[in-house]
């Protein structure tokens, strides 16, 4: 199995990172209702907490709100992402397996996507993340089934949201709950994102 990860989906995974570099953050990865060729396009990301990851009422809500958003826009859950407090903590753990398998029941070719703290950097260089699959009924990394679409452009193009500090206009659900007027869908970013692969 291969995950295409677009340059929307990945931005906004490191967006949402550097917007909250003391604090642990996840997030749910959308993707097409079908399987092409095998393979998974993940299509956009959707910030969710930074303040509590597992807390089961808000996440419930969260991801029945999304599911509604999914529904109406032909996507679907198909992997979730995690970048943790500590910068050598780079693995999942036990909030992250339960939210995944969550969303196994619904996908069965759902990933994790953790986010590698020690390869942030500024200008970005190499892709800051690594990806786990479930194999023989446990979760393993599997960083070959990982794909940048875009590569180098996309690396280019992430650095400069995070020079231009566009994570500070980056909306998770924690935000959203706290003012229901804020976009937790970020249209302004994915705005930023398409205009800069347009030129």
């Amino acid at each position: 199995m291969k995950f295409h990860i677009s340059p929307r989906a990945y931005a906004k995974v490191l967006l949402h990172t550097s917007k909250y570099p003391h604090k642990a953050v996840n997030g749910v990865l959308l993707g097409d209702e079908t399987l092409q060729d095998g393979e998974v396009y993940v299509l956009d990301a959707v910030p969710l907490f930074h303040i509590c990851l597992g807390l089961a009422p808000m996440l419930e809500v969260a991801l029945a709100r999304v599911d509604i958003y999914c529904k109406e826009s032909g996507l679907q859950i198909v992997g979730y992402y995690q970048a943790n407090e500590h910068i050598n903590d780079n693995s999942p753990n036990v909030i992250c397996y339960k939210i995944a398998e969550k969303i196994c029941d619904q996908f069965n070719n759902a990933f994790i996507l953790m986010v590698d703290n020690t390869k942030l950097s500024v200008p970005c260089e190499e892709i800051a993340c690594k990806c786990y699959v479930v194999q023989d009924n446990k979760w393993k990394q599997s960083d070959k089934d990982l794909l940048l679409d875009g590569g180098e452009d996309t690396l280019s193009l992430t650095t400069d949201l995070l020079d231009g500090k566009a994570y500070q206009s980056l909306i998770d659900f924690d935000n959203h709950l706290d003012d229901i007027t804020q976009d937790w869908l970020n249209k302004d970013i994915n705005r930023l994102v398409d205009l800069s692969l347009a030129t």
